[in-house]
This record gives C-alpha cells, sequence and structure tokens, in this order.
C-alpha cells in the first residue's frame, strides 16, 4: 500500500508543471468551524481569504455556511450559502454563491477515496450567473493517527451560459492533514488551477494554510 503512496507522490509533480500557459501565484488562509448537531447532521462555517497576482492582491474574502446531512455509511450530502466579496477589475463586488453536494466514500484500511458531485451557481449584479457541475475524486491516506496525505483532481463544467464552452477549468490538489487534538486540525496544501477553452489562460498556483475546530 505504501508503494502506491510514493508512486503517486512521485508522479504528481507531472501533472502539477507541465502546463505551459502563463502562471500566477496566489495563497488562501482559511479557518474552519463546525458544530456536531446529531450523529447524522453537522452545522459548519469557512472563512477565507484567497490572493493573487503573486500573492499581491486580494482576489476575494468569503464566509460561507453549511449543513451536512449522513445518508448512510457511504453516502453525505450538504447545502451551503457563500457570501463572497470579489476584486473584479473596476472595484470590489459583492456576490452570493449556493451550492449543493453529494459525496461518495469508499474505504480499504488506511486509504479512502471520495467522489464529490457539486452542482453551483453563483449570482452577482454583473456577471451571468454562471450555473457549474463540478465533480472530484479525491485519494486520502492515513499516515498514522496523526498524518494524513490527500491527492484529487477536479473537473469544472459550465452549463450555463450556453455560448461558452462546456468544460472550462481544472483543479488538481494535494496536501497534509496533521491532527493537533481531538477537535483541532491543520492542514498546508499545494493547489493548481488551470483555465481550460479560454482567450487568455491562466494556472494559477496557491499554497493553502487551513485551520478546522470542531465544538
Amino acid at each position: 500500500m505504501k508503494s502506491i503512496v510514493y508512486l503517486l507522490l512521485l508522479i504528481s509533480p507531472a501533472f502539477v508543471f507541465s502546463q505551459e500557459i502563463a502562471q500566477d501565484f496566489g495563497t488562501w488562509s482559511k479557518l474552519k468551524t463546525s458544530l456536531k448537531i446529531n450523529k447524522k447532521t453537522l452545522f459548519s462555517n469557512k472563512t477565507e481569504i484567497r490572493t493573487f497576482d503573486n500573492s499581491r492582491q486580494m482576489s476575494q474574502f468569503y464566509t460561507q455556511f453549511s449543513i451536512n446531512k449522513k445518508l448512510n455509511k457511504k453516502i453525505t450530502t450538504s447545502f451551503a450559502w457563500r457570501f463572497k466579496v470579489l476584486n473584479e477589475e473596476f472595484s470590489y463586488i459583492i456576490a452570493n454563491r449556493f451550492h449543493n453536494d453529494l459525496n461518495f466514500k469508499h474505504k480499504f484500511s488506511d486509504l479512502s477515496f471520495n467522489f464529490r458531485l457539486r452542482t453551483q451557481i453563483n449570482f452577482d449584479r454583473y456577471s451571468s450567473n454562471d450555473l457549474y457541475e463540478r465533480t472530484r475524486l479525491k485519494m486520502n491516506y492515513k499516515i498514522n493517527k496523526k498524518i494524513a496525505f490527500y491527492i484529487y483532481q477536479e473537473l469544472y463544467f459550465l452549463l450555463s451560459p450556453s455560448d461558452n464552452y462546456f468544460f472550462n477549468k481544472t483543479r488538481f490538489g494535494s496536501g497534509i492533514k496533521y491532527e493537533l487534538n481531538k477537535k483541532t486540525d491543520l492542514e498546508i496544501k499545494y493547489l493548481k488551477i488551470n483555465d481550460i477553452n479560454v482567450e487568455n489562460p491562466i494556472s494559477l498556483n496557491v499554497l493553502g494554510l487551513k485551520i478546522s475546530h470542531q465544538f
């Protein structure tokens, strides 16, 4: 099992650095808190600041509230509302986002696979209110009781407006999650986000830091 993980770690840079398009760098700093309502229901909040332009400007700030429901041992669903402040060319604007997730999880000892379907719609006064379907396959490997490694690939499909390309973004991610105690986790991650089928594509390289706490 370890050999599989080491192989994925070895080949992952090939996916990360092989794109010959304009490069940018940003940071994502996130705080997540959650409250367990019962055995099957979880309420959570995420607040994050994102930067771009080689981390010289804030690209967005958001706070998100969500309800997560466990349907059975392998399937969970959630509904979320995100309030965003976006840095556009002319000014900062207010936007709202709603999304629904359906997660399928299967576990083999210390290795688990998670497949997520996300339906997402954005609302702001200056855009066409894009509707997306996002698919993500994630592998998580528990190295020991406190440390886990993960890697994933996500695809973005633009459902509307119809005059744009259907497939327009990919997101590759990998990271390390460390359990500080039973209620708090620290996570460091790297993301590679590529524009697809756009006139001037940009590849954004992201270094992320996340703290999670469950009350």
